[in-house]
């Protein structure tokens, strides 16, 4: 495709020595640039792409696409101003590769917890009603048989418009996608045409790091639906809210102001899909609800008290999509489970292992609610913050965690560049001095899930949180392998087999 087809339509301030030449591809990265290739200059969060224009030159970039000129710029390369180089990427990359949203059906899914089961379950149901689903999400991008370990929650809008172009060439119909509040505020999602939007729940104390104050982060979701969704050209638009959520009325309030029609889930009076009952038990959960007057009952192998709201949200997307519910039933026992999200770790042993996501305090919350509803002997919770992230919600975490389990390991989760200690002293500062005796400090992760794994008896549960599905560790210079899963498996082993040793002393 020529530079000119590709460039017509953008909001352009000046263009410079314009080279009419052959488009090989396009790239943010200077990295990733190759001979006669466009480069769009991006600010990042940590790096300024303006600052890699000669190394991307240097690579075969023939145009560069920026928002300050460079000081000095070969003559044979094409230079094109623009006001906002994030929209100008979503542009040339929705022309390259010919507006692949605009031949989906898309689902995005927002908020703060839940967003990673809500996809998995609708994509499940979607397959499960004959159509072919793409994902892009927390643990991985999946584009037909194909999965890529993700990167970002929400990718560039570059890399997602080539992965939506590619799940196109895979027979997809749908693409279901996580929408974090990084991918919105930084125009991630820019250009792309969603049919469907979710608000899951939002939180205070999250990414306040990003975002500075809980009204900057609550009105970066909302602008999900305000601008995105709404600027959306898909004919048939709907949002899907939790009003049994913190500020769902605002949300709800704004859809109605910009008509888009909208369908609501919860235990509120109000809601059209409304749950009437649940139990929460080891083999799943098990869900009553009123749909237009009727009562439907659901069972999931899926666990625990937040699955209840993503289940209803995977119902209320059957509901506009006419999706029989018998479909919905076979989607839900599909689901064995969602790596890192309440998943069990069986190694034969007489008490129970769950690892899971939880790295806010409403998560924790309802993660160790969810575990006592299975009744165990005792709770004994390993679990620490992130470093470089937003402190606040630290306390908050020891607060409930000490409140709820009946012992906890305080412990490393990713320091990146902080002390592991200083983390550690954060969480200590939210617990009551009387429940000081319930908790202990072991900074190293391994040697923590080997001490609270040790501890347990039968009929107990250790419950390992804040890391779930990743593989690794981020510290101070070094990402090294870890998963909190192996780590337990050979933890459950080695205390297995040390205790059958014992017995035969």
């Amino acid at each position: 495709m020529k530079l000119k087809e590709i460039i017509k339509d953008i909001k352009k301030k000046k263009v410079f020595n314009l080279n009419n030449f052959e488009v090989e591809g396009i790239a943010y990265d200077s990295r990733k640039v190759k001979e006669n290739y466009i480069f769009v200059a991006i600010k990042g969060f940590k790096y300024d792409g303006h600052n890699f224009i000669n190394e991307a030159i240097e690579r075969g970039a023939k145009c560069i696409v920026v928002s300050q000129r460079p000081s000095i710029v070969p003559s044979d390369i094409c230079e094109i101003l623009v006001e906002d180089t994030k929209k100008a990427l979503s542009e040339i990359a929705n022309v390259y590769y010919d507006y692949p949203s605009k031949k989906l059906n898309i689902v995005g899914i927002t908020g703060t917890n839940g967003k990673t089961t809500t996809s998995f379950i609708i994509k499940e149901i979607i397959e499960e009603s004959g159509a072919k689903a793409g994902l892009i999400g927390t643990i991985f991008y999946e584009i037909g048989e194909r999965k890529i370990i993700s990167t970002n929650t929400t990718p560039e809008s570059l890399d997602l418009i080539e992965m939506l172009r590619e799940m196109l060439k895979n027979d997809c119909k749908w693409a279901v996608m996580e929408v974090s509040s990084h991918g919105i505020d930084q125009k991630r999602i820019e250009g792309i045409d969603f049919n469907v939007g979710i608000f899951t729940n939002i939180a205070h104390h999250e990414h306040l790091d990003y975002h500075k104050t809980f009204k900057n982060y609550l009105y970066t979701k909302l602008k999900f639906f305000t601008k995105y969704l709404n600027e959306s050209s898909k004919k048939e638009k709907y949002a899907i809210i939790n009003i049994d959520s913190l500020y769902s009325k605002l949300f709800i309030k704004n859809c109605e102001k910009i008509g888009i029609k909208y369908i609501t889930v919860g235990r509120h009076k109000n809601a059209q899909i409304k749950l009437l009952n649940y139990s929460v038990e080891k083999t799943g959960n098990t869900i009553e609800v009123e749909i237009e007057n009727k009562k439907f009952v659901f069972t999931s192998k899926i666990i625990g008290l937040g699955n209840i709201y993503n289940l209803l949200n995977g119902i209320a997307f059957a509901f506009i999509q006419k999706i029989p519910y018998d479909i919905v039933q076979k989607a839900f026992l599909n689901i064995e489970n969602v790596p890192g999200r309440f998943e069990f770790v069986n190694e034969g042993q007489d008490f129970l292992v769950i690892v899971d996501y939880a790295h806010t305090h409403h998560a924790l919350q309802n993660l160790l609610l969810s575990v006592k509803n299975l009744k165990p002997r005792r709770i004994i919770l390993i679990f620490g913050c992130g470093g470089d992230r937003d402190r606040s919600k630290r306390p908050l975490m020891g607060k409930v965690g000490v409140k709820l389990a009946d012992f906890v390991i305080l412990t490393s989760d990713n320091p990146r560049s902080e002390d592991p200690l200083k983390i550690i002293k954060d969480i200590e500062s939210g617990i009551p001095f009387y429940l000081r005796r319930k908790y202990t400090k072991i900074p190293d992760r391994r040697q923590a899930i080997y001490e609270g794994i040790a501890l347990a008896k039968s009929g107990d549960c250790v419950v390992i949180a804040g890391k779930g599905h990743e593989a690794f560790q981020i510290l101070k210079d070094v990402t090294i392998p870890f998963d909190d899963r192996e780590e337990a498996r050979k933890a459950i082993r080695e205390i297995i087999e040390k205790r059958k040793q014992e017995s035969l002393l």
